[in-house]
């Protein structure tokens, strides 16, 4: 493994940074690639490539004899309707049935295990900053947050298995916002639109790959919950990434949020 090279596609997002020190700690030596922009300015050999050019993506991969590869590059499902996408990804598109993220997903992780390239688990990469079973802040639940937050567990995953998205936010046993396109951070803000003191859940699929995408949160998603007046962000455990952890939990308590990590079942007031 010392010295292997991986590919990491990246883009200009922390995920992204930290994938990178992550794989280089694990002993690999990482060749960033990325789509339209340079996602790392300082790092002179990253190879930025037209937006959705598969084709030379597996071309670079192949040139470089690199067989392993981490997907730590943030692509917004809007992105797909929104940006001109290179004729390569446009036909690989016309090939995948529908344009929902999971069967895209599994499309791509199709195509490139064809062509003998092997996606890393991002649950490897990020082990470090996988939320925990516990209560991160120095505020708990009380019962009826509780109640809210094994609702909004069951909703979520309804929700996420249909493929509309990972989280829901809830207030008094009632739905106020399910994420959608836009993603979590702005159905927090839409669901302030409507009332304060509420509950955000957020899961990963039951089928999901972890080989492209894990729930994550960071500073800015609790500014955001802090801002709009919700109180509690529930996260499901060994399976959602938590970004500048000390800084998250330090803004969290600022602002008198909880943060939860969980399995679908409450937790003791000793965790």
């Amino acid at each position: 493994m010392v010295n292997e090279r991986i590919g990491l596609f990246a883009s200009k997002k922390d995920f992204s940074v930290v994938a990178f020190n992550e794989i280089r700690a694990m002993g690999y030596n990482p060749v960033v690639i990325s789509f339209t922009e340079k996602s790392f300015p300082e790092y002179s050999d990253e190879i930025v490539l037209e937006f959705g050019d598969i084709e030379s993506f597996v071309r670079v991969l192949k040139e470089k004899n690199i067989k392993k590869v981490v997907f730590a590059g943030k692509i917004e499902a809007s992105d797909i309707f929104t940006k001109r996408i290179a004729m390569s990804g446009a036909k690989f598109l016309s090939t995948t049935g529908n344009l929902s993220p999971d069967n895209i997903l599994k499309k791509l992780s199709e195509f490139l295990t064809e062509r003998g390239i092997e996606i890393l688990p991002l649950t490897e990469v990020f082990k470090r900053y996988l939320v925990e079973e516990k209560i991160y802040t120095n505020t708990k639940p009380d019962s009826f947050q509780w109640n809210d937050i094994l609702m909004g567990w069951n909703i979520a995953k309804s929700v996420a298995a249909l493929g509309i998205g990972q989280a829901v936010a809830i207030k008094n046993g009632m739905v106020i916002a399910v994420e959608g396109i836009e993603g979590t951070d702005r159905m927090i803000a839409r669901a302030g639109e409507f009332c304060r003191d509420f509950v955000v859940v957020k899961v990963i699929k039951t089928e999901q790959s972890d080989r492209f995408d894990l729930p994550t949160i960071g500073p800015e998603t609790i500014e955001t919950l802090g801002h709009s007046g919700g109180r509690v962000i529930a996260l499901e455990a060994g399976k959602t990434i938590m970004l500048k952890q000390e800084e998250t939990i330090q803004i969290a308590n600022e602002h008198k949020i909880i943060i939860v990590g969980f399995r679908g079942k409450e937790i003791g007031d000793d965790c």
